[in-house]
């Protein structure tokens, strides 16, 4: 079983991160964990946060004894993720929700919203 989590470093992640470890873990799951530059942005920049999102989890998963891979990928994320989920024959994906506060109108974000309507595989979103 191949397990994607995606992460953009950012605090409402890190749910995302525990329960794809325990997910990966349960099901003796291979994780692999992507973060998507944008376009537009600092690339340099971009890149130093990528590479310190993706480490960190990476120590975090090792510690549980998971095996994990990670990415650095380059477009507009929702699609990126589908694809690169799509490329490594991933069974879920696993990421956060950034959207609103319970109670909106639109309570995921669009990133994830776009990302559960377009993959073909399963898709967990962590609150």
């Amino acid at each position: 079983m191949k397990i994607l989590l995606a992460t953009d470093g950012m605090p409402h992640t890190d749910k995302a991160v525990e329960y794809a470890i325990e997910y990966a873990s349960r099901y003796k799951a291979s994780l692999f964990v992507v973060y998507v530059l944008s376009p537009g942005s600092d690339q340099k920049a971009a890149y130093g946060e990528g590479k310190e999102a993706v480490q960190g989890v990476k120590l975090k998963v090792l510690t549980k004894g998971v095996g994990v891979t990670t990415m650095l990928e380059q477009g507009e994320p929702a699609e990126t993720i589908v694809r690169t989920a799509d490329k490594i024959g991933a069974d879920a994906v696993i990421m956060g929700a950034s959207g609103k506060c319970e109670g909106s109108k639109r309570p995921l974000g669009s990133v994830s919203a776009r990302v559960a309507q377009d993959a073909c595989c399963s898709v967990i979103i962590v609150r």
